[in-house]
């Protein structure tokens, strides 16, 4: 594969080869969606009640009501390459 994505004419590859890549390409397109729609779910949202900080009010996912950032947003973050620091600041 070149660097624009193409298979040169010059390669020669077997059909099975060819239909590896297409279900491989396939399943990385839903595994790409699946991150999505996680992320999708895990976000802040205000937890409501009383805090001494109005500037900066406690957050809790919306989804598994963790403190933000929940575990799962923090895991998917960190294998992304997302700096620790990063994910408070972003709250």
């Amino acid at each position: 594969m070149n660097h624009e994505g193409y298979v040169p004419i010059r390669a020669r590859l077997a059909g099975e080869d060819l239909d590896f890549l297409a279900g491989a390409r396939d399943e990385l397109l839903v595994f790409a969606e699946l991150g999505l729609r996680l992320l999708d779910l895990h976000q802040p949202r205000d937890a409501g009640g009383i805090t001494s900080d109005t500037a900066h009010p406690i957050l809790r996912c919306r989804s598994c009501m963790w403190r933000w950032p929940c575990p799962t947003f923090r895991a998917m973050a960190e294998s992304f390459g997302a700096q620790p620091s990063a994910l408070t600041e972003s709250a």
